[in-house]
């Protein structure tokens, strides 16, 4: 079984989707052997519509049968309204995380607007997954999610797990990334996106530990077949693969030990 622990629900503007409804997402997981997979909404995290975002993830969950669960969303310039719905919204069998995204916020990682949700996170034992990337000329809004920045919290929250996604982006990020995960037990990798650097895998497995990558695929932008092609290609053994494509989520997010079906 496959668990993709980094994906989407719904359209984004200067992506062009053929079908990003949950329908499609259900049909893509079967094709795959893709058992469960992790959610944060689109019109929650890039439209700003949280409350719509839950609706429509709830509705998704039923109509898979559990199979499409969840990431809260939260958003520094909402705090009290971010918490606020995720307490109306408190089904943990749906909602196994919080999703962060500095970049598409523009608020530093290490902003003290943060703080409130390693707190939630902590209080009620949830996962943080954030947006990583490598600030570029050609994408300077990355900026806000280089790797380095989120130090601070890691260290004050060592019972909270912090996944990197997209493990820092491109090479500069990725060194980032891979230095936070060697020094701090809580923080995991993902390798959701488009990173097609040679050996990718190999090096987080090698500088940073098996049990801390996940796959994700960042689905609908990307085709999951890219990065399960990469993980399932690499040069590890079968039983890190395992880790990567089920196992190491299954324990993050409490996948099949008794809440599903």
């Amino acid at each position: 079984m496959i668990i993709d622990s980094h994906l989407h629900l719904g359209y984004l503007s200067g992506f062009y989707n053929y079908d990003a409804t949950y329908t499609a997402l259900i049909n893509m997981m079967e094709s795959l052997d893709i058992g469960y997979a992790i959610s944060s909404s689109l019109y929650s995290l890039d439209y700003g519509d949280m409350e719509k975002g839950y609706l429509m993830d709830i509705e998704a969950y039923e109509a898979s049968k559990g199979r499409i669960l969840s990431y809260y969303v939260y958003n520094p310039h909402e705090a009290e309204k971010s918490l606020s719905l995720m307490e109306k919204y408190a089904n943990r069998d749906i909602f196994r995380g919080i999703k962060i995204h500095p970049s598409w916020h523009g608020h530093f990682a290490d902003d003290e607007k943060y703080r409130p949700v390693y707190e939630y996170a902590r209080a009620k034992k949830l996962v943080i997954l954030s947006h990583t990337w490598t600030e570029s000329l050609t994408n300077p809004v990355q900026k806000f999610s280089v790797p380095s920045h989120f130090e601070k919290y890691v260290s004050e929250f060592p019972d909270v797990t912090l996944i990197l996604g997209h493990s820092g982006g491109r090479f500069e990020g990725i060194n980032e990334a891979i230095k936070l995960g060697r020094k701090y037990p809580n923080v995991c990798f993902d390798v959701a996106g488009d990173i097609y650097i040679d050996g990718f895998v190999e090096t987080l497995i090698l500088n940073a530990s098996a049990e801390k990558v996940l796959f994700g695929s960042d689905y609908p932008m990307m085709d999951p077949r890219i990065m399960l092609g990469v993980v399932m290609g690499s040069g590890i053994s079968e039983e890190d693969k395992e880790k990567i494509l089920c196992g190491n989520a299954s324990r993050l997010f409490g996948i099949g030990v008794g809440r599903e079906a």
